[in-house]
């Protein structure tokens, strides 16, 4: 063997590309993330110059007839995919996969754009969150599949998606509740977005407005997954009298791999993921429905004694993991290592 090939090979060695990507969180973020569920974070350049084409685009969106905007994305799923409008308190677009109407390309192409942008930036979290849970980068594979860039269509989506709000001036809110997923990247042009910060006893802690800064919350999902290491965000949005537009990414579990091997986040044991998710949602109320639907559906949780508290118990069943009984839809990491 040739000096030149073997200096090569010395090369390649040590300068092999990284296991996994840069982190995004210090240590101090990471136990402040797992204490309260919610973080503000810096954005990366291509991330803030996406978030600006995203709300230009659908600021002139919004601001077409109302026809025009359920035609070119109808409503389904609940509320889950689409346009739906809330009487008196705000309007909004949920993607979960590209939409082919020529009229709405642009903001399809830029909401895509987004997408990528932002679930890449969750999932370095995820990454930096491995560290602290002691759990293997590549055990988020199969929780992840299909969720880190928008399918191409209908049949290919995942319960990940991107909902633009527009909440109208001195009414536009959200009732408290935690988000039903992995990780939420909330951004937003005014105040409305509060987070629950918890001190001792949690009861005690205050609602803080995080105005515009870029926060990431930490859902029920994940919550569970971390054996209650990482607190549920608790939040709301309360009226702004300016009103407010909203960017929401919500990193979802794919359900593509229904089994997921729970031994690589410490527990021996095989769940159904899709059990799993139903169980989480139909133990919460859908806080952006319409006020009637809201009413029924905490109406039908009442009668099935679950109470609306506010406080996490446990991880070992969805159906006792929560935090809240609202959705989108506490013991804390003391050190790294």
């Amino acid at each position: 063997m040739s000096d030149d090939t073997t200096h090569e090979q010395d090369a390649q060695k040590i300068f092999a590309p990284p296991m996994h990507p840069p982190p995004v969180l210090n240590s101090d973020q990471v136990v402040r993330l797992a204490a309260t569920g919610s973080l503000p974070v810096n954005l990366t350049s291509a991330l803030i110059s996406s978030i600006n084409e995203l709300l230009a685009l659908d600021r002139n969106f919004f601001a077409e007839p109302t026809e025009s905007k359920h035609s070119q994305y109808p409503a389904a799923e609940g509320t889950e995919l689409g346009y739906y409008h809330v009487a008196q308190e705000k309007e909004y677009l949920t993607f979960r996969h590209q939409n082919d109407s020529s009229s709405s390309q642009s903001l399809s192409t830029a909401a895509a754009r987004f997408w990528f942008l932002a679930a890449s930036f969750l999932n370095r979290i995820l990454c930096d969150l491995s560290n602290a849970l002691n759990v293997p980068i590549d055990a988020w594979n199969p929780l992840l599949d299909g969720c880190l860039s928008m399918p191409n269509s209908r049949s290919e989506t995942t319960p990940t998606l991107l909902r633009l709000f527009n909440y109208f001036p001195g009414a536009g809110s959200a009732e408290r509740h935690t988000d039903t997923g992995l990780l939420t990247l909330c951004i937003g042009t005014a105040s409305g977005l509060q987070v629950w910060e918890p001190s001792t006893p949690p009861q005690n802690g205050n609602w803080i407005d995080v105005g515009t800064q870029s926060t990431v919350l930490v859902g029920k999902t994940l919550h569970w997954l971390s054996a209650g290491r990482l607190r549920a965000g608790l939040h709301r949005v309360v009226p702004n009298d300016e009103g407010r537009q909203s960017i929401v990414f919500a990193l979802r579990p794919s359900l593509r791999q229904p089994i997921i091997d729970l031994r690589p986040f410490g527990e021996p044991r095989v769940v159904d993921m899709e059990a799993v998710w139903r169980e989480i949602r139909g133990s919460l109320f859908n806080v952006n429905a319409t006020s009637k639907i809201r009413e029924a559906q905490k109406e039908r949780l009442k009668a099935r004694g679950q109470v609306f508290n506010g406080e996490a118990e446990s991880h070992h069943a969805p159906s006792s993991c929560g935090e809240d009984t609202a959705h989108d839809d506490e013991q804390g990491i003391g050190k790294i290592g």
